[in-house]
């Protein structure tokens, strides 16, 4: 939003509601920012976790039982 846009949001819509909308949209920014953030993680860790199990499954082992 540039400053032209702001000064005219707060001339049509007073200060107070000219603000909110301003630091909801900041705020909805940001959150939205680190909730990307948070769910490349997650997939990540999914995706790690996956890994490992696949490694650990009784399939996945070479070694043969003693007779």
């Amino acid at each position: 939003m540039h400053m032209d846009d702001a000064l005219s949001l707060v001339t049509n819509v007073g200060f107070p509601a000219g603000l909110c909308f301003i630091l909801l949209r900041h705020i909805l920014h940001t959150m939205e920012e680190k909730l990307d953030k948070l769910d490349l993680s997650l997939h990540e860790l999914i995706r790690v976790i996956q890994d490992l199990n696949d490694n650990n499954s009784p399939s996945s082992k070479s070694s043969k039982p003693d007779e």
